[in-house]
């Protein structure tokens, strides 16, 4: 897929960055060619970039640019009309020869017949880009990119493979080939639902996607930029926890720590303009670095003394000793290092522990974030984060079609695609939807195998895991998701009540109270290993701390004494102003479904069932789905009262753990059996 490349990415010098005392003299290309070595640093290399000087714009003559390889054979020679080229810029030389990378090659640039020879400025070492291995010249180097990201190559590789499993299904007639079209249909809905959840491809109103919860996510990224600075909680009572608020010289991380240093007309990346100061964010790592008779190490390795602090309320300025420091010639202040005046570094970033869970999903995201190396940690992680989702969904779908029919299951994918909620959550490190949503898996498999021991048993093992795993990467909507656990159990349940079937009343009974108490043994678990931490040791004192600074702010509140001003709106709110304000929905409900539709999709079901019960045909079994996942939902609104009062921001993803799905399937579901009389009656 590198075949499809585009651009011409360059990394150019910025010359208002470049001291006057650093240029080191011209190069007259009248009195010798200039020869360098280079050796691209990426691959695709496309060009390379000139800087002349002594260039007037009316000039004749050409500029030779010849590129060989170590055994002196020419890989692409090209000739530049000098009527063409600006003084004073940088030249833009497009090559088609195939160099590698890590490879050495020889760069000569000549000139010959020309009115005016253009020179070749030179500079100190410490404003060369890393591809230059001899030479001097003012020059950079521009590579193309490939037109598809990683993200992209593995989505459509993914698509790829579905399609060659399809293929096979349909091609080869041999032992176990459904395996192959289950595996593709799969697949393929896993790398349809993907590809929304990474890109947004389909929803133009969706406006919360790109930055939906920075902040939480924030907690994940801390953890692994902590881990490559090669920092951990200074804290040992910290010691444990997998999530963590990280800072270092710009600030608080919020989403990435791709934010560049103040640059304005008297700064650049941090960088003064007229003295030698450096200017960051104000915050606790920088107060701790930044103190007159500390040292700073920069990225070229020079160093400087820190001889005055002065502040404006939310930046730090730094005075250092002696002159010509910059950007271009002293790199990223992200590079730099601190001293004391021992020369003992400092630590390179600050990271506090977020104790509010136990945060396994840290600890992952870290590990995995050491094997993927040091680009593109984040986007990959997210995308890992979406395929993850949509295989949970797609195998929800499958089950779905198993245990019922081609149209809930349809149902259900349809609202997974193009809910904007569901979208919004499905990349997100810190909230790792797909545990929200294994546990309704697994029900579903344990209700459609119910009769089979051995399924119950594996059900349960998996209920354990899941809730325990769910309840480590946080406790969030865990009442939703231990009812969407025996959601579809409990419906079969009435159904079976309904049909004054005893022997399956009993199995559903005893099938519903044991993944019940497994669950809760998954979520006591989790309590267990969180509690000590959160205790300092102490399990008792981290359940009581628990209970008291996290359960009772998001559920009946407490004592308006023990908490910020801003959580006793949330506790005097009542259950019923909590229950309504969650029927206004502020976004569509899927795409191309306004917001404002939402509760009249609550209301035709019931209508439906009521007309269904007057002519004594109501579908209890779908009746009990109804009022079971719109329990289930409502499940956190009322029991986290608090919490549902201030996150509507987030908290509209309730009503997707079944419900918004069920009532598509009752309203489709009854025009699908109207077009069918229909059918039928014209037919006779």
């Amino acid at each position: 897929m590198d075949i499809f490349r585009t651009g011409y990415f360059r990394e150019e010098v910025d010359l208002s960055q470049i001291l006057e005392s650093d240029y080191q003299g011209e190069i007259d290309l009248a009195d010798q060619d200039y020869d360098m070595v280079f050796s691209p640093k990426k691959p695709y290399m496309t060009g390379i970039e000139l800087y002349f000087k002594n260039q007037p714009s009316k000039n004749s003559g050409e500029i030779k640019v010849n590129i060989a390889d170590e055994k002196g054979n020419t890989k692409d020679t090209v000739l530049i009309d000098l009527s063409t080229v600006r003084g004073d810029s940088w030249y833009k030389v497009y090559t088609s020869a195939d160099l590698k990378q890590g490879q050495k090659y020889k760069l000569t640039v000549s000139a010959k017949n020309c009115e005016v020879t253009p020179h070749l400025q030179k500079v100190k070492k410490s404003y060369l880009p890393a591809e230059n291995v001899e030479g001097d010249a003012l020059i950079s180097f521009a590579y193309k990119h490939s037109t598809f990201t990683f993200q992209n190559k593995a989505l459509i590789c993914m698509f790829l493979i579905a399609l060659w499993l399809f293929l096979a299904y349909k091609t080869f007639d041999i032992k176990g080939k459904k395996c192959f079209g289950i595996a593709a249909v799969i697949l393929f809905m896993t790398t349809v639902l993907a590809w929304n959840y990474e890109y947004n491809s389909i929803d133009s109103e969706n406006k919360k996607y790109e930055g939906f919860q920075a902040n939480s996510e924030s907690l994940v990224l801390g953890m692994i930029y902590a881990d490559k600075d090669g920092e951990y909680f200074r804290n040992e009572s910290d010691a444990g926890f997998g999530l963590g608020g990280y800072c270092n010289l710009k600030g608080w991380l919020r989403n990435s720590r791709t934010d560049n240093y103040i640059t304005d007309d008297d700064w650049y990346n941090g960088y003064s303009r007229t003295e030698c100061a450096i200017k960051v964010t104000m915050n606790p790592y920088s107060l701790e670095v930044a103190t007159a008779g500390n040292w700073i190490q920069f990225a070229d390795g020079s160093k400087r003394e820190i001889i005055d602090i002065s502040d404006d309320g939310t930046n730090i300025i730094m005075k250092l000793d002696g002159e010509g420091i910059s950007y271009g010639k002293n790199g990223s202040l992200d590079n730099a290092i601190f001293l004391n005046a021992k020369g003992e570094q400092f630590h390179k970033s600050l990271l506090q522990a977020y104790r509010s869970q136990y945060g396994l999903q840290g600890k992952v995201f870290k590990h995995l974030a050491r094997l993927i190396g040091n680009r593109g940690i984040v986007s990959n992680l997210n995308l890992l984060c979406c395929v993850i989702t949509a295989f949970v969904f797609s195998v929800m779908v499958v089950l779905l079609a198993k245990k019922y029919n081609e149209i809930l299951a349809a149902c259900f994918f349809v609202t997974f695609w193009l809910s904007p909620w569901i979208i919004n959550f499905a990349r997100n490190l810190y909230w790792v939807e797909f545990t929200w949503f294994i546990p309704m898996a697994v029900g579903i498999f344990c209700a459609w195998k119910i009769s089979s021991r051995k399924c119950r048993i594996a059900s349960y093992v998996m209920a354990y895991i899941a809730i325990t795993a769910k309840c480590l990467c946080g406790y969030e909507y865990i009442s939703a998701i231990m009812m969407g656990l025996i959601a579809f159990l409990l419906a079969d349940l009435v159904k079976a009540v309904a049909d004054k079937d005893k022997d399956k009343i009993k199995l559903e009974v005893r099938t519903i109270l044991i993944i019940g108490i497994v669950a809760v043994c998954g979520f006591a678990t989790a309590i267990c290993m969180h509690a000590p931490l959160r205790g300092n040791g102490d399990l008792i004192a981290g359940i009581k701390s628990i209970f008291e600074q996290d359960v009772l702010r998001r559920t009946v509140g407490g004592d308006l004494n023990e908490f910020f001003t801003s959580y006793w709106d949330s506790f005097n709110a009542s259950v019923w102003t909590v229950f309504c304000q969650y029927f206004h929905f502020s976004t569509e409900v899927i795409t191309g479904i306004g917001g404002n539709l939402f509760p009249i999709l609550c209301v035709i079901p019931l209508c439906i069932f009521g007309a269904e019960a007057r002519n004594k045909h109501l579908n209890v079994e779908l009746f009990a789905m109804y009022i079971i996942f719109f329990l289930t939902a409502e499940s956190w609104f009322i029991l986290a009262k608090s919490h549902s009062y201030i996150h509507t921001h987030m908290n509209y993803v309730l009503w997707y753990f079944g419900f918004i799905q069920i009532c598509f399937y009752i309203i489709v579901n009854k025009m699908v059996q109207a077009f069918k009389s229909a059918k039928e009656r014209n037919y006779k």
